[in-house]
């Protein structure tokens, strides 16, 4: 079966996108517990535990939302479903909750030096980035 692979362009306008539906639902958690979602007064960057609470609550609805919706029947985030794009396993099979977790966590590390872990998507044949490798995922076409 011939695979059409995701590339850079479609997997950054569709992040993009994500990173907004992110904030919207690290928000809406981050007001049901009462805590201001930005910073207002100096104070509130004061308190440590007021700061730590905010990335640990942005972190979770991230992991929350990608690694939930990427091993849903969707097989996708909102931002990769109106790319057309998806995330299989290996052999395009759904990938599992395990795999797409992984896929989230170490997406930092493609993140980290100045996003060269995305690099590889432009120089494998799977159009893989670091993370995917890891987690052997790939990201397909509709």
């Amino acid at each position: 079966m011939q695979f059409r692979y995701g590339g850079l362009l479609l997997r950054t306008i569709a992040g993009l996108a994500d990173i907004g539906v992110i904030w919207l639902f690290a928000w809406l958690a981050s007001v049901l517990l009462g805590l201001p979602f930005l910073a207002v007064t100096e104070d509130h960057l004061v308190d440590p535990s007021r700061v730590h609470m905010l990335i640990a609550i942005f972190l979770f609805s991230a992991w929350l939302y990608a690694a939930g919706l990427e091993s849903s029947r969707l097989q996708a985030t909102l931002g990769m479903a109106i790319m057309g794009i998806y995330v299989t396993d290996m052999a395009g099979e759904r990938a599992g909750i395990g795999r797409t977790t992984i896929r989230f966590w170490v997406r930092f590390l493609s993140l980290a030096p100045m996003g060269s872990g995305f690099l590889p998507i432009l120089l494998t044949k799977r159009r893989q980035s670091v993370h995917d490798m890891f987690a052997g995922c790939v990201v397909l076409k509709r």
